[in-house]
């Protein structure tokens, strides 16, 4: 075991800033060397996609320690040299004099927009960039700037006004009013490094609000990317890539490095090689651990090169290193740091849309046995909603749940699970949706149909329908004797279960007395202040679809089916009228008021 000293440097995990990990002390994997391939790329417009908890942040942070200019005293790099001393960056002298601490810099991450809707998400993208604008403050000082250009920054700095509605427009010109203002004030372009680029879109796709986001993400990107000239260059990380469509309208000087980018340059910058992290046990006195930690951690290749993941290595060190543990760290079982490490959203809504063949290969990879997948080196974040089994696969890949085979061609699309580590992972959050005995089947559908419910968002909920009675409806289930309606009633009932248990939704009602006879289904949102009534119908032939649901939601208004809901204080109640014919529905929707 290691002498717990107060020389030895610490393990650490979670931290992702540069200062912290040499001025605290903390034990760090010298990935130095590598600023030069990212920075030194002959592409002005860089992304890199690694899986999460990959290093991407902590190595933003390093090249923006790096870079940065002095900005009381340009061209003085002393406090460069000391915060990089004894880094493997430094053995290059010629990339060092050329661009160490000769950039003004701008570091933003798009990691935490999110929210239950668009407000609350265009809320916390306001309040990062109002957060942004206060570390640049010091320019309303400077004297190159001219009234004008201190105005626009002002406006950022006016955190009344950017938390209102008419922040919008500020936050989109953000980035490129900060380019312009750094580049007046020292007379160099600036590089802009941007963090978890992907995020606001992938929340927006799964909360219902894409449009509305990607109609400030796209024209904020866009303006700092595309043919700006007052920029130097643009790096961003994150997981997932964008479709032109989405983000990257016209843009075609972007270069992309992922994970299965051929002859990588960057395939050792993210992520620890086994050299290093024998290196960091062996440090630390474990090294006869090493072969648990490659059986737990290992196994990621990216173009032919094993890589352990580095959050886990780095967790499974403090763990085994404190100098309160009492047991032999032989006898520690290494555990899972990657459930609970990140928000595993975007994979559970898709379990309950995969098709037969899909849960076969599922099957197949907790085995331990390798796939043929289909994995699409783009994705429209719009269309996630469609739930297409190459997007579910293509995540699992980006995200760091697959692995390339290793012993298949860098070119073949052979893919299995990396290590013993997100096999658990495997059985835990994802293998339990395959087991017909386990009670939450339903339950992923289930809360996304019944906040679409609440929340009026027809096109969303036509959809969910549809698929959801595509994977779980066989045509011979509804060839009943009783009225074809009573089966809809059930499935929806069952369907609808699972919300009501975990208190999405209460006061859930089927064939409930209100107004003028009884809904088929009426129920209130536990936090959103609304109320849904339905109406089920059913019909034999797929063109009378449309009319039958228009029909059962007149019903609804005619009837006053909503009074009940009224009555009992809301002020809002969401009217569906659904039809169903065989595996398809159709959907008809109101708001109304008292």
């Amino acid at each position: 075991m290691i002498v717990n000293s107060a020389a030895t440097l610490k393990p650490r995990a979670g931290n992702e800033d540069f200062t912290d990990f040499i001025n605290g002390h903390y034990y760090y994997v010298d990935k130095t060397q590598y600023l030069k391939e990212i920075f030194s790329d002959s592409s002005d417009r860089l992304l890199i996609l690694r899986p999460r908890r990959f290093g991407k942040t902590l190595m933003m942070s390093t090249l923006r320690h790096f870079l940065e200019i002095n900005r009381k005293r340009p061209g003085d790099t002393s406090e460069h040299e000391k915060l990089f001393k004894g880094l493997s960056v430094l053995d290059d002298r010629e990339f060092t004099a050329e661009c160490m601490g000769q950039f003004p810099v701008v570091f933003f991450s798009f990691n935490g927009v999110d929210g239950k809707n668009f407000d609350s998400a265009m809320s916390n993208l306001s309040s990062s960039i109002f957060s942004l604008a206060e570390e640049f403050e010091w320019l309303m000082d400077s004297e190159r700037l001219n009234s004008r250009q201190k105005e626009s920054l002002g406006n950022l700095l006016n955190e009344k006004l950017m938390r209102s509605k008419e922040a919008q427009s500020y936050v989109i010109s953000s980035l490129t009013t900060l380019c312009s203002l750094l580049l007046t004030h020292y007379g160099r372009k600036p590089v802009f490094l941007i963090d978890e680029y992907d995020v606001p879109l992938q929340k927006a796709s799964l909360r219902g609000y894409y449009q509305d986001m990607l109609d400030v993400i796209r024209p904020m990107l866009t303006k700092l990317l595309k043919n700006n000239s007052n920029v130097y260059k643009v790096i961003m990380t994150g997981c997932l890539r964008a479709s032109k469509e989405s983000i990257f309208t016209g843009m075609n000087n972007i270069e992309v490095n992922t994970v299965l980018s051929s002859r990588n340059r960057l395939a050792k910058a993210f992520g620890f090689t086994p050299d290093e992290v024998m290196k960091m046990l062996r440090y630390y006195g474990l090294e006869n651990l090493y072969e648990n930690a490659r059986l737990w951690y290992d196994g990621y290749s990216i173009d032919g090169n094993d890589m352990f993941c580095p959050w886990d290595v780095t967790c499974y060190c403090m763990d085994v290193a404190t100098p309160c543990m009492d047991s032999d760290p032989a006898l520690f079982e290494p555990p899972s740091y990657w459930n609970g490490s990140s928000s595993n959203d975007i994979i559970r809504e898709f379990l309950p849309y995969l098709r037969s063949d899909d849960s076969d290969m599922m099957e197949a990879l907790i085995r331990g046995e390798s796939v043929q997948l289909r994995v699409s080196d783009s994705l429209s974040y719009g269309e996630l909603n469609k739930h297409r089994p190459e997007h579910f696969w293509s995540i699992l890949v980006y995200t760091g749940y697959l692995t390339k085979d290793r012993n298949g061609t860098k070119n073949s699309n052979v893919f299995r699970i990396p290590n013993a580590e997100i096999r658990s992972c495997f059985r835990d959050q994802i293998a339990q949706y395959y087991d017909p005995q386990e009670k939450g089947v339903f339950a992923n559908i289930s809360e996304i149909i019944a906040n679409e419910l609440l929340e009026g968002r027809e096109t969303n909920l036509r959809d969910s329908m549809n698929d959801t009675l595509a994977a779980f409806v066989s045509v011979r289930d509804s060839a009943v004797r009783a009225p074809r309606e009573n089966y809809y009633h059930g499935f929806i009932n069952g369907l609808l279960a699972p919300a009501a248990d975990s208190k999405t939704i209460r006061d859930y009602s089927s064939n409930r007395e209100s107004g003028d006879g009884y809904p088929d289904v009426s129920f209130r949102g536990s936090e959103s202040g609304t109320g849904t009534v339905i109406e089920l119908k059913h019909v034999s032939d797929m063109n009378d679809l449309k009319k039958a649901s228009e029909d059962a939601l007149s019903q609804i208004i005619s009837k006053n089916y909503a009074e009940r809901l009224f009555r009992d204080g809301l002020t809002e109640v969401m009217a569906w009228g659904i039809a169903f014919c065989g595996r398809h529905c159709d959907v008809s929707f109101r708001k109304l008021r008292p």
